[in-house]
């Protein structure tokens, strides 16, 4: 079966899809595409364009590169302007907060934790908004169920704020299918948040 690949390592958005565009155009259907791409933003949106068009893209992940491949299907001649699924890269985010315990700052752990609830339930007053939220080791306790630190984080999510969960931590405090509000996520996604932080706060 006819394989075409498409590099659009080091490209940002919307040339990726165009490329991609470009070739499912010049593609019979039945072929089969190969996309590879190194920005998160632009295979977030490759893949949204590629679903909206009846196809199933399958993903995986290595050294840094996203690969997409996917097989051109039956009424997807007619593509729709891919520069209209770019959303904008954000090379640099706002800030980014740290909750890596149960509770905030040193000392009484009773207060730490009373003090990490009025510190959540106040940032949403905060102006701007944090642009990410990172829970690791004990912070993962916060997005909990049962954790009372749930409803003002849940609503931070409501915001737009990003609400990542180290699903590592997850796992090691055997609390899979209790994280009730963020996204569980890994280490490269936690990083690529730290490495484009304006700047780190810790909790």
């Amino acid at each position: 079966m006819t394989m075409t690949t498409v590099d659009a390592c080091g490209l940002r958005c919307p040339q990726p899809l165009m490329l991609a565009k470009k070739a499912l155009e010049a593609m019979a259907e039945g072929e089969r595409l190969r996309v590879l791409i190194d920005s998160e933003t632009s295979r977030d949106n490759l893949v949204r364009f590629l679903r909206d068009h009846g196809m199933a893209p399958v993903l995986s992940f290595a050294e840094g590169i996203y690969t997409l491949d996917l097989e051109k299907v039956a009424g997807s001649a007619a593509l729709a302007d891919a520069a209209a699924y770019c959303t904008p890269e954000r090379p640099e985010t706002g800030a980014v907060i740290v909750i890596n315990r149960h509770g905030m700052g040193s000392g009484s752990e009773e207060l730490g934790k009373i003090l990490l609830q009025a510190c959540l339930n106040t940032l949403k007053e905060v102006a701007p908004l944090p642009s990410a939220i990172l829970c690791y080791n004990a912070g993962v306790y916060v997005a909990a169920e049962g954790a009372p630190t749930v409803p003002a984080l849940t609503d931070l999510v409501e915001r737009g704020v990003t609400l990542l969960v180290c699903g590592t931590c997850v796992d090691y405090f055997e609390l899979k299918g209790k994280i009730v509000t963020g996204t569980i996520s890994n280490m490269y996604d936690i990083l690529q948040q730290l490495s484009r932080a304006q700047r780190i706060i810790t909790l």
